[in-house]
């Protein structure tokens, strides 16, 4: 992350998402000293202790049903304890709660946020297999994947700038006038090519 902060204008609000494979304290701790906040899901399988109560409970039983939320200051885990907000949520369509930590104040975050992370892996999918190929290089060097990374990365600033100017052409009205339902599998980068 040191080697991002530079290229990062230190008046963003920037939040590090991770799933429950990558929740660390060292890692939050990490995320926290760029002054950046993390925004980490954790599994239900610890303890949790909030400033009221007289010991730790299970986090599992936290979210017990669909359609519940929670979020407060905590003592996260027993051991190796962590201080910081816990957000949780149990929504239809997921199997398990989603259990977030973060430094921000309860008021200060959103859960939802969360499902953005998706939004991010489908991306790079997009870019790493479906768009531009990149899983059929065999480029080895470093700094000739650097020079690949930069025009990537400029063919698709190009892509998505084009297929917003070619979202915002459409008249609302043809939108109405369809008798099929909108595809919105076809993403920006294939309008705009």
């Amino acid at each position: 992350f040191e080697h991002l902060q530079p290229g990062i204008p230190s008046d963003w609000f920037v939040v590090v998402t991770t799933d429950r494979g990558l929740y660390a304290k060292w890692f939050y701790e990490a995320i926290v000293a760029l002054q950046w906040h993390p925004f980490m899901r954790i599994n239900a399988q610890g303890y949790y202790q909030t400033k009221l109560s007289c010991g730790f409970v299970p986090l599992k039983g936290l979210i017990t049903e669909l359609g519940q939320s929670w979020a407060g200051i905590i003592t996260c885990f027993k051991n190796n304890s962590l201080e910081c907000t816990l957000l949780a949520r149990w929504d239809e369509g997921y199997s398990d709660p989603w259990l977030i930590v973060t430094d921000l104040e309860p008021d200060q975050a959103e859960i939802l946020w969360y499902g953005m992370r998706s939004w991010i892996e489908c991306m790079f999918k997009d870019i790493k297999r479906g768009g531009l190929q990149w899983h059929l290089t065999r480029i080895s060097d470093p700094k000739r994947v650097e020079r690949v990374w930069l025009a990537i990365a400029v063919a698709t600033l190009w892509l998505v700038s084009v297929g917003g100017q070619a979202d915002d052409k459409l008249l609302a009205s043809s939108l109405q006038s369809l008798a099929q339902p909108i595809d919105n599998r076809t993403g920006q980068s294939r309008i705009g090519v």
